[in-house]
């Protein structure tokens, strides 16, 4: 396999193979020289170089041995549902419309968003449902359990309500889970309702989602990871690890130095603590088993947050419909519900953790009574920065050694890490806030 080939399998998840000179044209970026990039029409290869013509109608022909890779751009007639990766490992799901040189376009929550290509690792279109369905169907049969489960979960995560209740209905009839059976429930419900068209007014309590802001709390999973990033590793909550994934994990990252190398050392570590796996997941770095690490307790900082800022002072004060949980909120919108649970807490920590408002973050690391969030909170005249002038606004702490300000600040000190934690997860998005501020940039 030559050097250009085997790049361009690093870079793309389906490479095709690569063209000859003559054969159709393909949008692309080239990447060559290590920090360099051309983005056009690729026309061909052949043995000794790789021929583009860039939008401005220049042909550039780049020698083999300068070209690290070649990028393809996704044709998209019509919006796909796809991922675009970024460079920190994050990842934004939604509806891709243009795969562009410059930028990628994708929906996320309604919202048009505009990332810079150059902020991107990979982009990808998603197999329909049913596609994947069919094939996961196979190695996922009713006869485990265990993985027919994750098979009935991925359905319902994926709202493919016709698929998940037959199958759910075979695992009740195999199993005893009353997991499945509160799955089904939901699952017919939203059948019922997709199948009898838009409901009425009083039938809708099944289907409406907790939320008065428009802005979509984020899901458990997602709950779950934020909680793997901001435990303490000194002081864990309850932490649990199936077999599956730490056999999975040693497999990936076998040949580590850091991991045991005999029979027995190895199942040793299979048998351990959860704990001691977790660790060897952070020393490594291994990001994508993270979300696979149940953390059943809340770790001391979001228990700290909940119990100091979210639910003491945020919520009560600054979350009604006439200031910051409103559809007129602005760039600072909060989400709101009925009852506050962990999905909108997490919610709007992720909000709180990437707003930026006039060059100011809501949360000052550094200094956290210089926070925004503290000092929009206090009195006009107490505040280094103050609240801007609001008809009707009421500061919601009387002063820096309030019990609000001061349990604000020790939350944010029990946060603070250097480097601080690049969550890969997207906040609930603001279309007022989204425009002024663009997507989500790492720290």
């Amino acid at each position: 396999m030559n050097m250009l080939l085997l790049s361009v399998l690093l870079l793309t998840p389906s490479p095709a193979p690569l063209p000859e000179v003559g054969v159709a044209p393909t949008r692309c970026i080239v990447h060559y020289d290590g920090q360099h990039r051309l983005c056009g029409t690729l026309q061909g290869t052949d043995e000794n170089s790789v021929h583009l013509t860039t939008s401005d109608g220049q042909s550039h022909v780049i020698p083999i041995p300068r070209v690290v890779g070649i990028e393809y751009l996704l044709e998209l007639p019509t919006p796909t549902e796809g991922i675009v990766e970024l460079n920190d490992g994050r990842q934004m799901r939604g509806l891709l419309k243009q795969d562009l040189c410059d930028t990628v376009e994708i929906m996320l929550h309604g919202v048009p968003v505009q990332v810079d290509r150059a902020r991107v690792s990979r982009v990808w279109a998603i197999e329909p449902v049913e596609l994947r369905y069919e094939s996961l169907r196979q190695s996922m049969p009713v006869e485990r359990a265990g993985a027919h489960l994750s098979l009935c979960r991925w359905l319902v995560a994926e709202k493919a309500w016709d698929l998940a209740v037959p199958e759910l209905e075979a695992h009740l009839a195999a199993h005893r889970s009353a997991q499945a059976g509160r799955m089904l429930r939901v699952a017919r419900a939203h059948q019922k309702l997709n199948t009898a068209g838009p409901a009425k007014k009083d039938d809708s309590a099944i289907d409406k989602p907790e939320v008065s802001t428009g802005l979509q709390p984020v899901d458990d999973a997602a709950v779950n990871l934020i909680r793997v990033y901001e435990l303490d590793i000194n002081d864990p909550p309850e932490l649990r690890i199936s077999q599956e994934t730490r056999q999975e994990f040693l497999d990936a990252y076998s040949t580590s130095t850091l991991l045991p190398q005999t029979d027995e050392d190895r199942a040793d570590l299979m048998a351990s603590d959860p704990l001691d796996i977790l660790k060897l997941m952070f020393a490594h770095r291994a990001r994508e088993f993270y979300g696979r690490v149940n953390v059943v307790d809340e770790p001391v900082a979001i228990r700290r947050f909940r119990q100091s800022v979210h639910d003491l002072w945020l919520m009560p004060r600054c979350a009604n419909a006439a200031c910051h949980g409103g559809p007129d909120a602005g760039r600072f919108q909060l989400v709101t519900g009925r009852r506050l649970d962990d999905r909108i807490r997490t919610s709007n920590l992720l909000i709180l953790d990437d707003l930026v408002l006039d060059g100011q973050a809501m949360i000052n690391w550094n200094e956290p009574m210089q926070s925004t969030l503290i000092q929009y909170a206090l009195p006009r005249t107490k505040a280094t920065r103050p609240h801007p002038a609001v008809a009707g606004w009421r500061p919601a702490m009387d002063a820096t050694q309030s019990v609000s300000a001061l349990g604000t600040a020790k939350w944010i000190e029990s946060m603070m890490r250097s480097p601080r934690p690049e969550y890969p997860i997207e906040p609930p998005l603001n279309a007022a806030k989204q425009g002024t501020n663009g997507p989500r940039l790492p720290r």
